[in-house]
C-alpha cells in the first residue's frame, strides 16, 4: 500500500513538474522570451551599437526594458501580431515626447510593423524601412 501511495506520488510530481516546463515559455514558438538589441544596421552601412533595450514577448504580450536619460531602467507594454515575415508591435500609452523614448524607439506613433529577416532561438533580425535591429536572446 505505502510503495503504491509513493508512486502516485512521484507521478503527481513528475505531471506537475512537466507542465511547469511546457509553460514557462508558452509553447514552441521561437519568440518567446527576451531579447536584447545589440545595434541598429542603417541603409548607408553604419552601425550603431545597443546594450540597454530588451524586448520581451510572451503569448502574444510583448514588454519593453529600457535605460533612461539618468541610467535607470523604464518599461513599456503592449501587444504582437505575428504573420509571414512580419512582426507588429502595438504599446500601451507610449510617452512619445520622452528622451529616452526618442533614443531608443523614435516611433512615429504607438505601432510598427517589422519585415521578419531571421529568427532563430539565438538571435533575430528585423527591418524596419531598410533599417536592420540585430537582437541576441538574453
Amino acid at each position: 500500500m505505502r510503495s503504491r501511495w509513493m508512486r502516485m506520488k512521484w507521478g503527481m510530481g513528475l505531471l506537475v513538474l512537466l507542465c511547469c516546463v511546457s509553460c514557462t515559455k508558452g509553447g514552441d514558438s521561437p519568440w518567446l522570451g527576451r531579447w536584447q538589441l545589440r545595434e541598429y544596421q542603417y541603409p548607408n552601412g553604419t552601425t550603431q551599437k545597443v546594450d540597454s533595450v530588451f524586448y520581451g514577448f510572451q503569448k502574444g504580450s510583448f514588454l519593453a526594458v529600457y535605460m533612461d536619460a539618468g541610467g535607470a531602467y523604464q518599461s513599456m507594454y503592449g501587444y504582437y501580431d505575428e504573420g509571414n515575415d512580419s512582426l507588429t508591435i502595438h504599446l500601451w500609452e507610449p510617452d512619445l515626447n520622452s528622451a529616452a523614448y526618442q533614443k531608443w524607439f523614435g516611433w512615429e506613433d504607438e505601432s510598427r510593423s517589422f519585415r521578419v529577416l531571421s529568427l532563430t532561438s539565438k538571435s533575430l533580425k528585423l527591418d524596419y524601412k531598410d533599417t536592420v535591429y540585430v537582437f541576441r536572446s538574453y
